[in-house]
């Protein structure tokens, strides 16, 4: 664990990004093999981002594409490997992904209530008319 800490200092601004878009809050982790960005979601879902051969690079000046992987916890079993995708940007790749995920309502804002449970009678008004 012992460059946990430095790769969240120089991977902030992704990490905030990717909570971002995830709804979901983003942190470095160890893989055993290296290091990745994780985000939790529900039904055993999870993502790992590296943008290095299966790491977080530690040079700061390196330009390497991001990697995100979604896999699918399995009980007692090799966690499944969903969907992979490789963009220049973590956010960018991140999208992608999720557009071609098998599996619906993943990284949907847990805050927000679908449309059909509104409250009767609610509108909605477009301020730019």
């Amino acid at each position: 664990m012992p460059l946990t800490v430095e790769h969240t200092t120089r991977y902030a601004d992704a990490l905030m990004t990717l909570a971002l878009a995830a709804h979901r809050p983003a942190t470095v982790v160890n893989t055993g093999t290296g290091y990745a960005v994780r985000v939790d979601f529900e039904r055993g879902i999870y993502l790992l981002a590296t943008n290095a051969p299966g790491d977080l690079s530690s040079d700061p000046d390196a330009q390497n594409p991001w990697v995100v992987t979604f896999f699918q916890k399995q009980p007692a079993a090799e966690d499944t490997q969903l969907v992979t995708v490789t963009g220049e940007w973590l956010v960018d790749a991140f999208d992608q992904a999720l557009a071609m995920m098998p599996i619906s309502g993943i990284a949907d804002d847990p805050d927000t209530q679908p449309a059909e449970l509104r409250l009767a009678g609610t509108q909605v008004h477009d301020l730019a008319h």
